[in-house]
């Protein structure tokens, strides 16, 4: 089976750019709701800021932003014994607007967890590691191509084992065709339920 699993990673790797999802880029001057929005939209959780000239300079971060507007550090420190009823210190609808009205860049990061659109999902996966995130920025010399996340690289995965397994069960049925008389082969139409 791990065998089977490194094909698979062989697989995906020529086609990491294949599995780029197109999202905007954050401005000077944009809000957080555009940023919300752009996620959202593109079921991503973070996305890459760019400077003047279009060039990456850094990232914008859901999780960071939530970290921020949210979760202070001692709440992180007894989020285990934290109970349900946490009324007192959710956040206040007023400090949900007035945050989703504030600029991007208040929640710059800068480092970049980035690729080229050429290298291999395994690269990918230990930079997502190494930067403790879900996404990663495919990046090449003439600029931001997309972001790749976790996700999509395991319904890509997914794929390939379903392909592969179709490809196995058709070339078992192919051989058993082949070697079963005319006369006493089961009928496939109702083998597999179809009319």
């Amino acid at each position: 089976m791990l065998h089977g699993f490194a094909v698979i990673l062989r697989t995906i790797a020529m086609k990491l750019e294949r599995l780029s999802v197109a999202t905007g880029t954050m401005r000077k001057g944009m809000t957080l709701r555009e940023f919300f929005e752009e996620c959202v939209r593109c079921n991503v959780a973070g996305l890459p800021y760019v400077d003047d000239q279009g060039s990456v300079i850094g990232r914008i971060s859901i999780r960071d932003v939530y970290k921020h507007m949210a979760i202070p550090d001692h709440l992180i420190q007894v989020a285990h014994v934290l109970g349900d009823q946490t009324d007192k210190i959710d956040l206040p609808e007023m400090k949900v607007m007035e945050t989703m009205a504030e600029p991007v860049e208040n929640y710059l990061l800068e480092n970049i967890p980035s690729v080229s659109p050429r290298s291999s999902i395994v690269k990918a996966l230990a930079i997502m590691e190494m930067f403790n995130t879900s996404y990663i920025f495919l990046i090449d010399d003439e600029g931001y191509k997309g972001i790749v996340t976790r996700m999509v690289i395991a319904r890509r995965m997914l794929s390939c084992v379903q392909e592969k397994e179709d490809e196995t069960r058709q070339s078992t049925h192919d051989a058993i065709s082949v070697s079963e008389p005319t006369a006493t082969r089961k009928d496939d139409s109702c083998f597999h339920g179809k009319e």
